[in-house]
């Protein structure tokens, strides 16, 4: 593939950003506005656990054909449909239907944000990086994602203040402040696909399906996974890729971490976790730096083994320990976690993959890296259930068993490099090496 100059480059980059960074957030509006959904369409949180528990099966099911997808047609195309898509389903919610129709509501956010777009992203910022480029460009693109995405959501915030109106507020303050919270974010998408569709430099995918014919790599989609499935990096990578997700995951219990074993109040556990928030565009940024200086690999272990330290560190420290060393270690935790995942995809071109099947590469390791989607809720429920009205054991045993698993993930980043330097010390002894190592 031809390479492009470097202000195309990173102005392209700005633009899967942007993509990614206003696509999620609507999806995900719960983090946020989860009383406010709950209030405006009379749900309980079993009903909206469920909602989110389909998108969960959508995402591991749509991984593999989204990699498919992203390998038949143009990248450029399945972006600005999927946010499309999302923003049209976003204007349905607005309305706020009877919320039996929300299950459709949801899967098709499910398929937009996944079947259409997951691969469909990561293969092009996977081919827009040159070699000594992939940990920026990657770390760019998780860090940049959480910077929109964390811009969305203060203004969000800010709208749903003016327009719900101060103090206590009604049934009726609620639903104006929920719909225009929900409209903001689709004109923000909506116009990013528009910016998208005359902006994005087109004919990639002519380059990418010339390249590939040259290199005699294009073939059927199930000799592209037997391909695919034989190269040992790969599923070495589905293993950091799976444990450093597992060890993400962790983020999502610091407030109530705080709240039950620390006697933090909703408005100081709330103040930490915004802050938790602000570090992603920080480790993002800063992990892909690190990682292109210091080796992926290098950078994973170390993170992950950090993160692990630190969550059995919030997990052993009595309720009585000093709030401000809580404080540290709960940022500086979601400040690493954020390095990993600016990371884990980098190290994808390591792995040799042919690029006329990169996208069916990026779906199957999905499908295994992000299958804590599914059995992380219910390890968690086994836990909390096992633990009764013990919810401060419950929250330390999460995090010792969240730990346990990010060093498993370490010891894979640690042989991954030295897979790395056994492969370069052959390459510069002159020793003929093939493209992939099988298994």
């Amino acid at each position: 593939m031809p390479k492009l100059a470097q202000s195309r480059k990173i102005f392209e980059l700005i633009l899967l950003i942007l993509a990614a960074g206003s696509i999620y957030p609507l999806v995900y509006l719960r983090q946020n506005f989860e009383e406010t959904i709950l209030t405006v369409f009379s749900m309980n949180q079993s009903e909206l656990a469920n909602l989110y528990s389909m998108i969960g099966i959508i995402f591991v099911v749509g991984y593999i054909p989204s990699g498919w997808l992203a390998d038949r047609f143009p990248v450029k195309f399945l972006i600005i449909i999927s946010l499309l898509m999302t923003a049209g389903a976003g204007l349905w919610y607005a309305q706020i239907p009877d919320k039996s129709s929300l299950i459709f509501i949801y899967l098709i956010w499910g398929i937009a944000t996944v079947f259409t777009f997951w691969s469909a992203i990561l293969k092009t910022v996977n081919l827009l990086a040159d070699t000594n480029e992939e940990g920026r460009y990657f770390g760019a693109l998780d860090g940049g994602r959480g910077l929109v995405e964390a811009i969305l959501a203060s203004a969000a915030i800010a709208i749903f203040a003016v327009v719900a109106g101060p103090g206590v507020v009604d049934l009726a303050g609620t639903q104006a402040g929920f719909q225009a919270v929900v409209y903001m974010y689709c004109i923000a998408i909506i116009v990013i696909a528009v910016g998208l569709f005359f902006l994005m430099p087109g004919g990639r995918d002519k380059e990418i399906k010339a390249e590939a014919e040259s290199k005699g790599d294009v073939e059927s989609t199930w000799a592209g996974i037997r391909r695919i499935v034989k190269i040992r990096e790969v599923w070495v990578m589905i293993v950091i890729l799976f444990c450093g997700y597992t060890l993400f995951w962790g983020h999502y219990y610091f407030s109530g971490f705080l709240n039950v074993n620390h006697g933090v109040t909703q408005v100081g556990a709330g103040v930490v976790t915004v802050i938790v928030l602000w570090m992603r565009p920080i480790g993002g940024f800063g992990g892909g730096f690190l990682a292109d200086r210091f080796g992926r690999s290098r950078v994973l272990m170390i993170s992950m083994v950090l993160t692990s330290a630190m969550l059995i560190a919030l997990a052993v420290l009595p309720g009585s320990s000093p709030i401000g060393v809580i404080y540290v270690l709960i940022v500086a935790a979601g400040l690493v976690m954020y390095v990993i995942r600016g990371v884990y995809w980098s190290i994808l071109d390591e792995c040799r993959v042919p690029v006329a099947v990169t996208g069916i590469a990026i779906g199957i390791i999905s499908f295994f890296g992000y299958l804590p989607d599914i059995f992380l809720p219910q390890i968690s429920s086994a836990i909390y259930t096992s633990f009764g009205d013990n919810v401060a054991g419950a929250n330390n045993v999460y995090f010792v068993v969240t730990a346990v698993i990010g060093l498993v993930g370490a010891v894979a980043a640690g042989y991954f490099m030295v897979l790395m330097k056994r492969r370069a010390t052959l390459e510069n002894a002159g020793t003929p090496t093939a493209s992939t190592t099988t298994v």
